[in-house]
């Protein structure tokens, strides 16, 4: 009797200590996915820069296609080696700041080598494929708002496309 007792009172404890920690694994979860999104939001609003990075169509690795398809190829592209060698030419002025920091001037020379919004996405697209990292996120990552700024008046003065 004593030993059927002893079980039933260490299976209730089992069964208590499983539902208290299934309760603070739950109210954990709640609490960082509530702290992850206060955070987005936070940074969204002390960074409102890095939100046009986001809108800008022209970084979107998918623009060109998109647009190649609404006007059945009659637009300028690219060669892709001239994609990958201007993607190329932004990743090298992208250092650590024991190399002396980013080269800006560098990548915004490349930029405004580019005739249109679709050139832009095309060495967006070169980018992502040769470093395995969107040129978008590499932007946010390395440069100030003042530089995602200057980055986004060179591409907001371009035209979408170019017909042939």
């Amino acid at each position: 009797m004593k030993k059927i007792e002893g079980l039933q009172i260490t299976a209730g404890t089992v069964g208590l200590i499983l539902m208290g920690t299934t309760y603070i694994i739950l109210r954990n979860k709640k609490r960082n996915t509530l702290a992850n999104n206060l955070l987005s939001q936070l940074g969204k609003s002390l960074n409102p820069d890095s939100k046009g990075l986001e809108r800008s169509a022209a970084l979107d690795v998918n623009y060109v296609d998109r647009v190649f398809n609404s006007l059945s190829g009659k637009i300028v592209v690219l060669k892709e080696s001239t994609a990958t060698r201007y993607a190329h030419e932004i990743h090298k002025g992208f250092r650590p700041w024991y190399r002396g920091g980013d080269l800006e001037e560098n990548i915004y020379a490349v930029f405004r080598n580019l005739k249109d919004k679709v050139q832009v996405s095309q060495v967006a697209k070169a980018y992502q494929r040769e470093h395995k990292v969107n040129l978008r996120d590499q932007l946010k990552d390395h440069f100030d708002k003042d530089e995602i700024k200057t980055v986004l008046d060179i591409i907001g003065g371009l035209p979408k496309y170019r017909i042939v």
